[in-house]
């Protein structure tokens, strides 16, 4: 597939939690590796640590391995999703943080794009992806994204349209209930007016 037109409206989407499954392989790993670790039914915080309080250090160790990155499964419907933001005349872009304290997580994050969407959607995806923590920083009239709360959003020039995930309920922000939801054009399109309002 080619690369999309520049001119059209940017969509940033985040990888962890909206395209990348990193709790499924954390809740894969605990049970494999630690299976008296009992698993929590319902997550509650953004981080999965948060959920394990007396297992915090090592559900962190394992998201900072070599591997980790590359090994998550892709999130049901996410090619689909993606399609469906091209389809619509938008430009989907990553825009992903990486992890601190795992030094490979940024190399790991292109390699999973390179692995999952260019062979599908060519490689311009993993060439204009975004790997930084200051996602305010960057343009597009909306960030598809799990974390409740972002940081400098207030300054950022997109809308925040939250991801659907059990430990993001309280937000308020526009949300996207999977990447089935019918209504994923219908928020892009808001987002696209509020941004030329702006």
């Amino acid at each position: 597939m080619s690369t999309p037109i520049l001119e059209v409206p940017t969509v940033l989407v985040d990888m962890d939690g909206v395209l990348a499954d990193f709790d499924q392989r954390i809740l894969d790993q605990l049970a494999d590796r630690h299976p008296h670790i009992p698993i929590t039914a319902t997550r509650s915080n953004f981080y999965v640590s948060d959920d394990y309080p007396e297992h915090a250090e090592l559900i962190r160790a394992m998201s900072d391995e070599e591997g980790f990155f590359r090994s998550l499964p892709i999130v049901d419907g996410a090619l689909d999703g993606w399609q469906r933001i091209l389809e619509g005349d938008y430009r989907p872009r990553i825009c992903s943080s990486p992890i601190s304290t795992n030094p490979y997580s940024k190399a790991e994050k292109l390699g999973w794009l390179e692995e999952h969407l260019a062979p599908v959607f060519g490689n311009w995806v993993v060439e204009q992806a975004i790997i930084t923590k200051n996602k305010e920083e960057y343009d597009g009239i909306a960030l598809l994204d799990d974390r409740p709360e972002l940081r400098n959003a207030d300054k950022a020039p997109w809308q925040h349209i939250i991801f659907d995930r059990p430990y993001n309920q309280a937000s308020r922000q526009p949300r996207l209930y999977g990447w089935k939801d019918k209504n994923l054009l219908h928020l892009l399109k808001a987002a696209e007016i509020r941004s030329s309002q702006s």
